[in-house]
């Protein structure tokens, strides 16, 4: 948001302020409102240089060379944007697995604010940030799985220059029950030539979650920018993707061995399997059939699931818990016993890699109203994983949306709606594990300021 702000939508903002002034018939704020968007890199430079010759030849310059303004010295301003809003969420889940429908809310809000330091044709700006999220209903959302409150704060450096820029930064997350970790990422786009209104370069992201996964992408990319009319972005590249994932096998073959040695402890063990055949006989003569003690849709499960979980057995036999089983004494029939199991979840990563897609298209009227579109396309397949059948998984993800703004002045308002889909291709072993496919539908509206 900072890097679209400083980049494109600081000059088209005083350019903006500057046609307004024109408009009303204020030619002097009208010209200083030019002369500061000259001064801003970004795409209208030459234009606007043009339009301020123009105006000073009017006045009565004789020297048109006088018109650019050349002054060139540090300026120091300041920067405050934020974000008030609201998401009703709707998810869905089916595919191998019990088919699920969840309501829920989330009302979040940022607060920023940024100090800009231009000299010559650079912008320096560093950032410090509040956001947090306050999840409505969330006991009716097991799959989506959110906590009652997210609380992240955020510091950034932006280095703005006339063909290049570059983003970094942490974010210091926490929430209920979860530890304070820090999560790093970067954005570094150069552009390589530009012609009227569009720009072509490259681009560099990376992020990576002391507590989750690690991301990297190259991209080629193209901007339009307009003051009035379209605008868009696109990038496509290859992503890369790195998450812990639990050792599903081994896992589970612990289990099955930790529950026999406790089975065997018991009194009235009548030397029988509980399992007929053990937690690895799973599949049947009739192809597959996920066994009841797999808990259904654990792994999959909203934003743990979009953002790579780390715990795909949430809804397991032990409940999450691997040092018990609630009902372990009911079920071996001894409510008297104290045996309890002690299983570890092992740990491994998988990565994933594939093509990806980035972009946006925008139309800006006259009347201060934008429509915007969004479209990102992943498909990612696993170069790496914990065994055999882990590595056979692919998958497909998407977000795509579309939102109506206002913006009278420095406030806008908000409407939109955004859906988030993923798919597996699952080999069998790991059907009912993960479901095949999961919705997150959005509709989200608010209101952002930026002075």
């Amino acid at each position: 948001m900072l890097v679209s702000a400083l980049w494109a939508e600081t000059q088209q903002a005083a350019y903006y302020r500057a046609m307004q002034a024109e408009e009303a018939g204020n030619l002097t704020e009208a010209l200083t409102a030019f002369e500061e968007a000259v001064l801003i890199p970004g795409p209208y430079t030459e234009e606007i240089q043009e339009i301020i010759n123009q105006y000073k030849l009017a006045l009565d310059f004789t020297d048109s060379s006088e018109v650019l303004v050349s002054d060139r010295s540090s300026s120091l301003s300041f920067r405050f944007l934020g974000d008030l809003g609201f998401y009703g969420l709707h998810y869905t889940e089916s595919g191998w697995v019990e088919k699920i429908s969840e309501d829920g809310g989330d009302l979040f809000f940022t607060l920023s604010s940024f100090a800009d330091y231009a000299v010559g044709d650079y912008i320096h700006s560093l950032g410090v940030s509040a956001m947090t999220d306050w999840f409505f209903d969330n006991e009716d959302m097991p799959a989506l799985d959110t906590s009652d409150w997210k609380l992240t704060l955020g510091l950034e450096y932006v280095l703005v220059a006339p063909t290049f820029v570059l983003d970094m930064g942490v974010d210091f997350n926490t929430a209920p029950n979860e530890s304070f970790s820090p999560s790093f990422y970067s954005w570094l786009e150069k552009d390589f030539f530009k012609f009227e209104k569009q720009r072509v370069g490259a681009a560099l992201w990376g992020y990576y979650d002391t507590d989750g996964p690690l991301s990297f992408a190259v991209y080629g990319s193209w901007h339009r920018s307009s003051v009035y009319g379209w605008n868009g972005n696109v990038y496509l590249g290859v992503r890369l993707e790195a998450d812990s994932v639990v050792d599903v096998k081994r896992y589970m073959a612990d289990c099955e061995a930790a529950y026999n040695a406790a089975y065997d402890e018991m009194d009235g063990f009548n030397n029988e399997v509980p399992f007929n055949g053990g937690f690895n006989n799973w599949e049947s003569s009739d192809g597959w059939n996920a066994p009841s003690y797999m808990g259904g849709y654990g792994g999959y499960n909203g934003y743990g699931g979009f953002y790579d979980n780390e715990n795909p057995w949430g809804n397991n036999p032990f409940n999450g818990n691997p040092n018990g089983w609630g009902s372990f004494e009911e079920n071996l029939g001894d409510s008297s016993s104290t045996v309890s199991i002690d299983v570890p979840m092992y740990k491994s990563y998988g990565k994933w890699i594939g093509p990806s897609l980035r972009s946006k298209l925008s139309y800006k009227f006259r009347t201060k109203i934008t429509l915007e579109g969004v479209m990102n396309l992943y498909y990612g397949v696993v170069v790496a994983g914990p065994d055999d059948d882990y590595e056979q998984l692919k998958k497909f993800s998407g977000v795509w949306g579309a939102t109506l703004s206002w913006t009278p002045s420095w406030l806008t308002v908000y409407l939109g709606m955004e859906m988030l889909y993923r798919w597996y291709d699952l080999p069998i072993y790991y059907k009912g594990i993960y479901a095949k496919s999961g919705f997150l539908s959005e509709i989200k509206t608010g209101v952002k300021w930026n002075f």
